[in-house]
């Protein structure tokens, strides 16, 4: 039966592992808020989106690997 080996990753390494996965959902976030702003225009569910936005990063860069 084959056994699966995990490599342990050093610290660096989680943090920029990390600091990739902060840094591509916000642009994903970022992105899809800018489009509902350009396609159904500014209201009050942009507004909402830029809080969830904001709390999603604050919440990402609170999290240490």
């Amino acid at each position: 039966m084959a056994r699966t080996v995990r490599h342990r990753r050093n610290h660096s390494g989680a943090v920029a592992h990390h600091n990739r996965q902060v840094a591509g959902v916000t642009a994903v976030l970022l992105a899809a808020i800018c489009v509902y702003t350009v396609v159904i225009g500014p209201d009050a569910w942009l507004w909402f989106g830029w809080a969830v936005l904001l709390l999603v990063c604050l919440a990402l860069f609170a999290i240490h690997p």
